[in-house]
C-alpha cells in the first residue's frame, strides 16, 4: 500500500502530549485513519490451529516459488497476526496495537512528542524552517494550515511525525500536526 500522508489541527494547549491525544481521539471518533478487516480466521480458531494453518500456507506459497529444497517459514508473523485478531479495538491505542504491520495511516501512528525526530513520534519543526517557510517563528493558522496542505512542510520522514504551533497574533491558537506513516 505505502505510507500515506496525514495532517491534524487541534486547538492549541500547553501540554503538547495532550493535544497530540487529542488529535488522535479526534482521527479516531470520525473514523480518518486505514483499518484492515480483522482476520476471521484467526478469531474464530485457537493460536495452535491458526499458526498450523498460516505456516502450511506460507510453506505451499514458498515451495511454489522455489522449489521443495526452499526455507521453512518462521512462524512469528503468524503468532503476531493471531494475537492481533483477538484485540477488541476500542480506543487509538488498541486500534494501532491491532494493526502493527500497516498501521493505521494517520495520527494514531503517532504515540508521543520528541525533541529530535524519532519513528512513531511527532517532533517541532525546526525554528530555520518556520524562518524559511513562514518569515516567523509564530506563524498564523492560515500560513499554516496551507503550507501543511501544500506539503511544504513535507521532508520529515516515513513513520515521522512533525508539528506547528500557530499564532493568532501573540496568542497559540491550534498545534497543526501532520507526517507520513502505514505501509
Amino acid at each position: 500500500m505505502g505510507a500515506s500522508s496525514w495532517s491534524s489541527r487541534v486547538p492549541y494547549q500547553d501540554d503538547l502530549e495532550a493535544a497530540l491525544q487529542r488529535a488522535r481521539w479526534d482521527a479516531y471518533d470520525r473514523g480518518a485513519f486505514y483499518r484492515g478487516e480483522p482476520d476471521t480466521r484467526a478469531q474464530s480458531m485457537s493460536e495452535q490451529e491458526y499458526v498450523a494453518w498460516m505456516v502450511a500456507e506460507q510453506r505451499a506459497s514458498i515451495v511454489e516459488a522455489f522449489g521443495e529444497d526452499a526455507w521453512e517459514p518462521d512462524d512469528t508473523m503468524a503468532r503476531d497476526s493471531w494475537r492481533c485478531a483477538q484485540i477488541m479495538v476500542c480506543d487509538p491505542d488498541t486500534l494501532l496495537e491491532s494493526q502493527p504491520f500497516s498501521g493505521t495511516h494517520s495520527v494514531i501512528d503517532m504515540t508521543g512528542v520528541a525533541d529530535e525526530p524519532a519513528p512513531g513520534m511527532v517532533a517541532p519543526v525546526p525554528p530555520e524552517i518556520l524562518d524559511e517557510v513562514f518569515g516567523t517563528r509564530r506563524p498564523s493558522d492560515a500560513l499554516v494550515a496551507q503550507a501543511v496542505a501544500e506539503y511544504t512542510l513535507d521532508d520529515f520522514g516515513r513513520w515521522h511525525g512533525a508539528y506547528v504551533v500557530a499564532y493568532d497574533g501573540d496568542v497559540p491558537a491550534a498545534v497543526h500536526f501532520f507526517g507520513h506513516s502505514g505501509d
